[in-house]
């Protein structure tokens, strides 16, 4: 007879929890696609890759990794207060006078306490500590900025080469058609050598800045993906992506803004407010101060205490407090003295900080006018030479020229418009980092919800 097929027993309980699990480990995997959305294929947008590049930045992981540290160090001066316990054994043989091993007696199990109940000149090297410690989050801000910035001017110039790639490859075309005119010309004995020549200079010269501009977007693409973590294949902006740039008014008080906002200035006056703490602090190193400590110590017989001390006591303790006055120490003097030099060269520091950072802004803000003004006469020699090839193009249709004007004139175009592009990146450029020193890039590239 065939075996009778086995029966499971149905347990209810081991179904809703395995039903459970699986509900868990899909939601879980729902919420990491949510989550890891990065695009895979097609363009990149700009706030996504600004996102990308803070959680991936070398510079930002830096940063956080200083403010942890400067975190560590106040808590190790602050915690100075707390007792600390150590515990061990000075076990060892005696013959005649127990003698101490390493300045302890020799004892079956021991252990110390210390810590410190008055110290002026502490609290101030704690309060220098803290003050570190809350410094480190305006350069953690910085350092953030300065990646934003980054992105934002990689991201920007990409979409400029992009435009600036398409418009050369059309001027590459008018003047390949030129020099084959020009060609053409020269065997029909219209045109001479040199105006062949002259063609193949004006087409050589647009190949060279079309690998001018493929260096530079090799270059950039390589660099944003460092920022971001995403393969260089990956890698195309989206265009149109990137959130409008606010006007800039000459008459706003850019200069003063920059020094209220500015993570720098803020990071130069915490540090001369923890030098000053310092300072105090080595001062106070010549006041009185407390600590308090105990010691308790298990003896045993085999090292002669019983034989050269009347009232032998195996457990044994002490404790009090250990109270020191520095009356005359002319080395902490000079140390102190050094503190103070250090706490002035701070303020000296966070003087030419400020205004490095107000000229900076000034700089930026005037030199708008200049590089809005050239954006402006290129993008009139743009429209200027657009309006030339339709001149070009009406005589070619009534047959007062020939297609190697309307191609020079076509390739004219392309040029002035890679012109155009170019004066437009160098004032988005000053633009942003105008925005960075008035503290206002973040908000610009991340816009609140």
């Amino acid at each position: 007879m065939p075996p009778r097929p086995r029966c499971f027993k149905i347990n209810r309980f081991g179904c809703w929890a395995k039903v459970a699990s699986l509900a868990c480990v899909l939601l879980v995997a729902h919420a990491w696609c949510q989550a890891d959305d990065t695009p895979t294929t097609g363009p990149l947008p700009f706030g996504k890759a600004v996102d990308l590049a803070l959680q991936h930045s070398g510079v930002m992981g830096i940063a956080t990794i200083n403010q942890w540290r400067s975190q560590k160090v106040y808590q190790e001066l602050r915690n100075h207060y707390i007792p600390r316990l150590t515990v061990g054994s000075g076990l060892g043989y005696s013959y005649g006078f127990p003698l101490t091993l390493e300045g302890s007696a020799p004892s079956i199990v021991n252990f110390t306490t210390e810590h410190s109940l008055f110290n002026a000149s502490l609290r101030q090297f704690i309060k220098a500590a803290k003050i570190d410690w809350n410094a480190t989050s305006q350069n953690v801000q910085d350092k953030r900025n300065a990646v934003i910035l980054d992105t934002a001017l990689t991201y920007t110039q990409l979409e400029q080469l992009t435009s600036k790639i398409a418009a050369l490859t059309e001027a590459k075309a008018a003047a390949d058609k030129s020099q084959f005119v020009s060609e053409q010309r020269l065997q029909q004995g219209v045109d001479s050598k040199l105006e062949v020549t002259k063609s193949q200079l004006t087409a050589a010269r647009i190949r060279l800045r079309i690998a001018e501009a493929q260096g530079q977007t090799d270059v950039l693409r390589e660099h944003l993906s460092k920022l971001i973590g995403l393969p260089v294949e990956s890698i195309a902006v989206e265009e149109g992506s990137m959130p409008q740039l606010p006007p800039v008014s000459q008459d706003d008080d850019l200069s003063a803004r920059a020094v209220e906002n500015s993570p720098l200035v803020k990071l130069a006056d915490q540090k001369v407010a923890a030098a000053e703490a310092r300072a105090k602090g080595e001062h106070r190193a010549l006041w009185p101060f407390v600590d308090a400590a105990s010691q308790y110590a298990y003896l045993a017989r085999y090292n002669n205490y019983d034989v050269y001390y009347r009232h032998y006591e195996a457990n044994n303790f002490s404790g009090g407090l250990n109270i020191r006055f520095p009356f005359f120490n002319r080395v902490q003097k000079a140390k102190a003295e050094e503190a103070d030099a250090d706490a002035m060269m701070a303020r000296k520091q966070a003087d030419l900080t400020r205004n490095g950072v107000s000229e900076d802004a000034l700089k930026l803000q005037r030199s708008l006018r200049q590089l809005a003004a050239a954006r402006d006469v290129a993008k009139l020699e743009w429209q200027v030479a657009q309006g030339e090839m339709e001149a070009v193009t009406a005589r070619l249709e009534g047959g007062g020229a020939n297609p190697r004007d309307q191609a020079n004139a076509r390739l004219d175009v392309d040029d002035k418009h890679a012109a155009y592009l170019d004066a437009e990146f160098e004032l988005s450029r000053a633009v942003l980092q105008l925005l960075r020193l008035t503290g206002e890039l973040e908000n610009w590239a991340i816009p609140p919800h």
